[in-house]
C-alpha cells in the first residue's frame, strides 16, 4: 500500500510540475493572466516576463502596414486576423537604418548591444506592446502610454531600457507604442494636400500616436486597464511629441496627463514650420535629393528597402537620411489647422492645460552623450562663441568661467542642461499661475551612472529611462549597477507609477514631492530623492533664469 501511495504522490508531483512549466511557457498563471484579450486587429494572448504576475503583449498591430499605398498618408485600420494570435514576438520597428547606433559607439554599448530587442526595420511597425499585472479584464488599471525618442529619425518601443515588467508591477498597465519617423513621418508636399479631405500633409507621426491613444482607448480595458485614467509620457523627442499632442486638439480627451522627460523646451515654443513654407521648402528638397523632381506615386513606388540600401542623387547619403536632414530640419511639425492650430499650439496661454497634470524635467548632462566627447576642448574664443549662440549676454562670463580648454568644453555642455532646467521651472511656474485643476511637479535627474567614463557623461540624456523604468538589471552588457542605482531605480519608479495612478507622485515612503509653483523641484542624486530650489550653483540658476526669461520674451512669475 504504502508503495502505491509514494506511486500516486510522484505522479502528483510531476503532473504538478508539468502544469506550471505548461504555465511557465505560455505566461498564463492564474495569478497574472488576463487570458485571451479581443482587440479591434484580433485575439491576442500574452506572455510571462520576468516579473512574476506581469505578462507582456508585443507587438500588437493598431494599423495597417504604411508601405505603398499607404505611405504619407494618416494611418489605416488595422488589417484584422484569424484566431488567436501569440504576441510573444517585438513587432517591426518603424522603417529607419537599425545600423544608427552600432556598439563599439556610445549609443550602441549603453542601449542597442542586444539583438534580441532589435526587429526588424520595415513599413508595418505600426505595433505597441502592453504590460499588465492585471488579474482579469475590467481591472481598470491606471495606463501609461510610452512615446520612444530619438530625434523623429529613428527608435522603437521594444528598446530593453523600455521592459517595463517592474514598472507595471506597482500597479499599472504599461504601453509602449510605434510611430513613423524621419521623413516618412513628416513629408508635407501640395500633391499631398490635393488628395487629403483636410487639404493638410504632413505631422504622420502624430496622426500615429493618436491612432495609438484611440487603440488604448477601445481596448485597453480588456487588458486590466482604464481607459478613462490614461497618462502620456516620452523622453527626448518622445517628450517633444507629449507636449505636441498637449497640443493636437484631435488628441484632446484621449489622456489625462503627460510625462515630459528631457523635451529640452519644456512648456516653451517649440520649433514649428507653417504648412504652406514647409510644403515649398519640400518641393524644392526633394528634387534635390533625387537630382530630378519626384511625383507622388514617384514616392511612393519606391521600394523600402531602397530608403535604406540605395544613396541620394549626390551618390554618398544614403537615402534615408538625405530626405530626413532634407525635409525634416530644423522643424519637423507643421501647423496646418488641422492637427495644430495657431492656438493651440501655444501651452502658455490662460487655461490651455485645465484638467491635465504634468511632471517634467530633464538630465544634468544632456549634452555629453549627445554632442560630446570626453578628449574634446575649446579654445578661449571658441567657447565665447558656444555661450554667445546659447543665448548668453555678459553676465555669463562671471558665472561660467573655465580653467583651461577641457574644462571649457565641458562646461559649454554643462551650460545647455543648465539653461533647459531653468526652462521646464519657469515654464512650470507659468503653467501653474494660468491654468485651473491642474497639477504641475518638476524634476532634475542628477545622479550619476557608474562606469563608462562617469567623471564625463555623467546623467547623461537617455540615462533617466534606466531608472523611470526600473529596467536595471544584472545581464552581461549593462553596467555594473550599485545599490544606489536599484534604490533610485526603485524611488523614481514608484513616484512615476504613482503619478500615473493620481496625477500625484506622493505615496507612502517617499519625500514629499511639492509642486513647481514656487520653485521647488526634486533633485535625484546618489540614490536619494531631496526637494530643493536651487540646484549646487545657485549663481548658475539665475543666470540661465534670467536668460530664458529674456530669449523668450517672458514676464518672470516670481517678480
Amino acid at each position: 500500500m504504502s508503495r502505491k501511495i509514494d506511486r500516486l504522490k510522484a505522479t502528483g508531483i510531476v503532473m504538478l510540475t508539468l502544469a506550471a512549466s505548461l504555465q511557465a511557457t505560455h505566461g498564463l498563471t492564474a495569478e497574472s493572466s488576463v487570458g485571451v484579450v479581443p482587440t479591434e486587429g484580433g485575439k491576442v494572448s500574452g506572455v510571462e516576463t520576468d516579473v512574476a504576475g506581469v505578462e507582456v503583449f508585443k507587438g500588437i498591430p493598431f494599423a495597417a502596414s504604411t508601405d505603398g499605398a499607404n505611405r504619407f498618408r494618416p494611418p489605416q485600420p488595422v488589417v484584422k486576423w484569424e484566431g488567436v494570435r501569440t504576441a510573444d514576438t517585438w513587432g517591426d520597428i518603424a522603417l529607419q537604418d537599425p545600423n544608427t547606433n552600432p556598439t563599439g559607439q556610445f549609443w550602441g554599448d549603453e542601449f542597442y548591444y542586444d539583438p534580441a530587442f532589435l526587429p526588424k526595420a520595415s513599413e508595418n511597425g505600426l505595433n505597441l506592446n502592453v504590460w499588465t499585472p492585471a488579474k482579469k479584464a475590467g481591472d481598470k488599471l491606471p495606463v501609461y502610454v510610452w512615446i520612444h525618442g530619438g530625434g523623429n529619425h529613428h527608435g522603437y518601443a521594444s528598446e530593453m531600457e523600455f521592459y517595463a515588467s517592474k514598472l507595471a508591477a506597482k500597479g499599472i498597465v504599461v504601453v509602449s507604442i510605434q510611430y513613423r519617423v524621419g521623413a516618412l513621418g513628416f513629408l508635407t508636399l501640395p500633391e499631398l494636400d490635393a488628395e487629403s479631405p483636410e487639404k493638410v500633409s504632413g505631422n504622420y507621426a502624430i496622426l500615429d500616436q493618436i491612432k495609438a491613444l484611440q487603440w488604448v482607448r477601445d481596448n485597453i480595458a480588456g487588458f486590466g486597464g482604464d481607459p478613462k485614467n490614461v497618462t502620456i509620457g516620452g523622453q527626448s523627442a518622445g517628450a517633444r511629441n507629449s507636449t505636441m499632442l498637449l497640443r493636437s486638439p484631435l488628441a484632446k480627451g484621449l489622456f489625462h496627463r503627460a510625462v515630459i522627460e528631457s523635451g529640452f523646451t519644456g512648456l516653451l515654443p517649440s520649433p514649428m514650420k507653417p504648412l504652406k513654407d514647409s510644403e515649398e521648402a519640400n518641393v524644392k528638397a526633394i528634387e534635390q535629393v533625387f537630382g530630378k523632381p519626384m511625383s507622388l506615386a514617384d514616392l511612393r513606388a519606391i521600394p523600402s528597402e531602397d530608403f535604406i540600401g540605395k544613396k541620394a542623387a549626390d551618390g554618398k547619403t544614403q537615402l534615408y537620411e538625405a530626405l530626413h536632414k532634407a525635409t525634416n530640419i530644423p522643424a519637423q511639425h507643421t501647423v496646418d489647422g488641422y492637427v495644430f492650430t495657431k492656438d493651440s499650439i501655444d501651452l502658455l496661454r490662460p487655461h490651455a492645460l485645465d484638467g491635465i497634470d504634468i511632471m517634467i524635467g530633464g538630465a544634468s548632462d544632456e549634452y555629453t552623450s549627445l554632442t560630446g566627447g570626453p578628449d574634446k576642448s575649446l579654445s578661449d574664443t571658441d567657447f565665447a562663441a558656444a555661450m554667445k549662440t546659447l543665448g548668453y549676454d555678459e553676465a555669463s562670463k562671471a558665472v561660467y568661467r573655465p580653467s583651461d580648454p577641457t574644462e571649457a568644453y565641458r562646461m559649454s555642455l554643462r551650460a545647455k542642461s543648465d539653461y533647459n532646467l531653468q526652462g521646464y521651472l519657469l515654464s512650470a511656474e507659468i503653467a501653474k499661475k494660468r491654468n485651473m485643476d491642474f497639477n504641475i511637479y518638476a524634476f532634475y535627474f542628477n545622479h550619476a551612472l557608474p562606469g563608462r567614463n562617469s567623471e564625463f557623461y555623467g546623467s547623461f540624456h537617455s540615462s533617466d529611462l534606466w531608472y523611470f523604468f526600473d529596467s536595471l538589471r544584472n545581464k552581461e552588457g549593462q553596467r555594473f549597477w550599485t545599490s544606489a542605482d536599484f534604490r533610485m531605480a526603485d524611488t523614481m519608479s514608484s513616484y512615476l507609477a504613482n503619478f500615473v495612478k493620481t496625477g500625484n507622485p506622493n505615496g507612502k515612503g517617499l519625500t514629499e514631492w511639492p509642486q513647481a509653483s514656487k520653485g521647488d523641484f526634486i533633485r535625484f542624486h546618489d540614490g536619494y530623492a531631496a526637494v530643493v530650489q536651487k540646484t549646487p550653483y545657485p549663481e548658475r540658476d539665475k543666470l540661465n533664469r534670467d536668460t530664458v526669461v529674456r530669449v523668450n520674451k517672458l514676464d518672470d512669475p516670481a517678480n
